[in-house]
């Protein structure tokens, strides 16, 4: 089991119980997290001949460990048809192995073997642009081109047909709201001369009431 479930288009590779320090192996393991494997295949190489150098030290054993494994790596990447030439560390990672003990006559110091577990996630990395692979099931038959440009072109006027019908009702929507509030204002405007005859006969009457006091009024005078 690794300690890390990376998704997408991986390879990995994990070694039990090397032969060197857990503590030896952090320093290393930091530098190439991340770094593509051309390049990390390069430090390993130069660390082993001992033209560089990470903080002073070679690594020579562990660079030695780590190179096998990511060339175990990039195998199962190939038997996995990924490209070998877009990989890089995802992830990599050590912990403290199995203890081991030497065969001595009596227990004294220097008798314990240290051993490490090593595991390695080689990732490829998605270039912008690119194509999904779309794997096919064997026995699978392909659909023509022209058959699934077909199939779009008639998606795309099955939804300009929809879209037009949508904002044909609403337009119909529209101008019946319109068409009611113009009758709306009409029954209004009609209604309001009604009101106002009445008040007319009113003052009408009022008037013809008033006139014989009116009379009696300058008869007096």
């Amino acid at each position: 089991m690794y300690s890390r479930d990376i998704k997408g288009n991986t390879a990995k590779a994990c070694g039990y119980n090397l032969r060197v320090s857990t503590k030896n192996y952090k320093p290393v393991c930091k530098a190439l997290q991340g770094m593509e494997v051309a390049k990390a295949k390069k430090l390993l190489e130069d660390m082993i001949d001992e033209k560089r150098s990470l903080k002073g030290k070679y690594y020579t054993s562990i660079s030695t460990e780590i190179l096998q494994l990511i060339k175990s790596a990039e195998k199962n990447a190939e038997f996995k048809n990924l490209d070998t030439k877009n990989l890089f560390i995802a992830h990599i990672a050590s912990a403290k192995g199995s203890t081991m003990r030497r065969r001595r006559h009596k227990n004294k110091i220097g008798n314990q073997i240290k051993a490490t577990h090593l595991e390695i996630i080689l990732k490829e990395r998605s270039l912008p642009g690119a194509e999904k692979k779309v794997i096919e099931k064997p026995g699978a038959k392909k659909e023509p081109e022209k058959k699934v440009e077909e199939k779009k072109e008639v998606a795309k006027a099955e939804k300009a047909a929809a879209h037009k019908e949508k904002v044909e009702s609403k337009k119909e929507e529209v101008k019946e709201a319109i068409k009611e509030k113009v009758k709306a204002e009409i029954k209004k405007a009609e209604a309001k001369p009604k009101e106002q005859e009445p008040k007319k006969e009113e003052k009408a009457e009022k008037k013809a009431k008033e006139a014989p006091k009116a009379a009696k009024k300058e008869a007096k005078s």
